[in-house]
């Protein structure tokens, strides 16, 4: 299914299951993302090109819960300027990846770890 038909589609897609062995190791490349600082230039452009990978990618290498995804990943694969920039939109990025950026085994109050702005 390509992007566009996800984000427009009408129908609900399928629930992510997060016990999937592609959604298992999805979560950990996003975690991983999610960990890298951004702070400078050069880490930035480390982090698109990271990124960017994972975007062209994803539907293939995840193709077994792809229409699962939520359309919010392509959002957090692309804004991370806009996250450095603001704290509000990464919490509300995070909220809406909560499953998927962090960690299920971290304990419930424990906070995780924050980008770098």
């Amino acid at each position: 299914m390509s992007f566009l038909a996800k984000i427009f589609r009408r129908c609900t897609y399928p629930a992510l299951d997060l016990r999937h062995p592609q959604t298992v190791a999805l979560s950990k490349r996003l975690r991983d993302l999610h960990a890298m600082p951004i702070s400078t230039e050069e880490e930035g452009k480390t982090w698109y090109a990271v990124a960017q990978k994972l975007e062209e990618t994803i539907h293939i290498e995840y193709s077994e819960i792809y229409d699962s995804l939520p359309h919010e990943i392509s959002h957090y694969l692309v804004d991370a300027d806009i996250r450095a920039k603001d704290p509000g939109y990464t919490k509300y990025q995070e909220g809406l990846l909560a499953e998927l950026l962090f960690d299920r085994k971290e304990e419930a109050n424990q906070q995780p770890q924050q980008q770098r702005p």
